[in-house]
């Protein structure tokens, strides 16, 4: 089953560029400001597909970890959340008003920021509001995930968010090393994360997600070789194993963090080969860019039967679905047409009160944007594009629709990153690690600035 081998590091340190993480194509960096609700209306107007997912995003965070790159509201006062947490009540229902009465709900993601910060009675009002507001898919098909911020968390929130319907929780650990702790201000101790997930467990919360970090400042092999011993103790179903990426220029908060004490090139590459030897050595599978999983997982499930996808929540098993996006900076995705809510508090207010969605930029995909949106797909969820599949979908032969990319393809292939067949393109083992730049290959709207990415490693 995708077994990772062939980790070669000269090959990746020579491919660590700067390039986009593709949760979509166009990426967001493509979204322009204007009116772009009434494209958003149209589209979902022409759509006839019923299944839906439903990101909430919540900027607010007690406290602020300096590497963070969401968007967020640092404060203490939690009442702040009170008049958010109406306005996304009104958006749901300014959101119900415009899908078809066949709809289902069979996902929903609450981001941050922390979402933690919520109280129980706000967590309350908007399930309640969810539940008389759409139509939600039977609870067997449902994946309600919220992201956990376990510091100071009391583990009764557990117990009212399993009896909410959450069937999924992403844990934020990040590192358990208290030197790195300090340098990106989260002072998180392994006992307190345990038992949250130890809760979790009791109430019978089926998949639970933890989230590291690599390239953050202070960390060593032999420290992040503990941190990943303590998370294998925590047995998590899913692993996602993030790439630091320090841009100070565009994250205010990050200017807290010291670019002397952050690893080199060389000190990354050889956190992310021992982390990724020493997850792999313990059953966990390789599923893409940075994401691992058991066997038993649905994301390695669908993997094998070639339903994977990936979207702005990262892989999933249900880009299926039409994205809806709630709250500050979320996207929503229906068909063709791409969208996301202003970034800021009073705008995202003006718009609910006034009876208006809140989207302030968007984008819709071109003919020739679906065809290699559908081979970044491929790529990133299959390692492989089945050429014959490809051009019976899409009625175009393969290598004539993209000459101009065939020759990086072919100097790929000299590298070892892949192989060309007549009737397929398949990515070697040791270009896994690597995908991101063969995705590169076809993006034409890339361009030379690439500075506002992160680096591949």
């Amino acid at each position: 089953m995708m077994p990772v081998s062939h980790f070669d590091a000269d090959l990746i340190r020579r491919y660590n560029v700067n390039g986009p993480r593709y949760t979509s194509y166009p990426t967001a960096d493509q979204f322009r400001t204007g009116d772009w609700a009434g494209a958003y209306d149209a589209a979902l107007a022409k759509s006839t597909n019923p299944a839906f997912s439903l990101y909430f995003h919540v900027p607010f965070c007690s406290t602020v970890c300096f590497y963070c790159a969401c968007t967020k509201i640092s404060t203490a006062n939690t009442k702040r959340a009170d008049a958010y947490v109406q306005r996304l009540i009104s958006e749901m229902s300014l959101q119900r008003e415009r899908m078809d009465d066949g709809h289902r709900i069979e996902q929903l993601h609450f981001g941050g920021g922390t979402p933690t910060f919520l109280s129980d009675d706000q967590f309350h009002q908007l399930f309640e509001s969810i539940h008389t507001s759409f139509n939600l898919a039977d609870e067997q098909v449902r994946d309600f995930s919220v992201e956990i911020d376990p510091r100071k968390l009391n583990p009764d929130r557990i117990a009212t968010l399993a009896k909410l319907g959450v069937n999924r929780l992403s844990i934020g650990v990040q590192d358990f090393d208290p030197i790195v702790q300090v340098a990106v201000n989260r002072i998180q101790s392994f006992q307190e994360t345990r038992a949250v997930i130890d809760e979790a467990r009791r109430h019978d919360i089926r998949s639970i997600n933890i989230d590291l970090i690599n390239g953050l400042p202070n960390q060593t092999v032999e420290g992040f070789s503990r941190t990943l011993e303590q998370v294998i103790e925590l047995q998590p179903d899913r692993l996602s194993l993030y790439s630091y990426a320090h841009l100070p220029h565009r994250f205010k908060t990050q200017k807290q963090i010291n670019s002397k004490d952050l690893p080199d090139a060389q000190s990354k590459l050889e956190l992310l080969e021992a982390a990724v030897e020493y997850l792999t050595s313990n059953d966990y599978l390789y599923v893409g860019m940075d994401h691992f999983a058991k066997a038993s997982d649905s994301l390695i499930q669908a993997q094998r039967q070639g339903t994977l996808q990936r979207n702005f929540q990262g892989y999933t098993t249900h880009g299926h679905c039409q994205l809806v996006g709630l709250g500050l900076s979320s996207i929503g995705n229906v068909g063709r047409v791409y969208v996301q809510n202003s970034r800021t508090l009073n705008e995202y207010y003006q718009s609910i009160d006034t009876g208006n969605l809140a989207i302030v930029r968007g984008f819709e995909a071109s003919d020739r944007d679906v065809l290699i949106a559908q081979v970044i797909q491929d790529l990133m969820c299959k390692f492989e594009i089945d050429f014959p599949a490809f051009e019976t979908a899409h009625d175009v032969t393969f290598r004539d629709c993209f000459p101009a990319q065939w020759p990086a393809l072919q100097n790929f292939e000299s590298q070892g990153l892949l192989k060309l067949e007549t009737d397929r393109l398949t990515v070697s083992d040791k270009g896994r690690y690597l995908v991101r730049n063969i995705c590169m290959a076809f993006d034409e709207y890339l361009g030379q600035d690439t500075k506002k990415f992160s680096k591949a490693i």
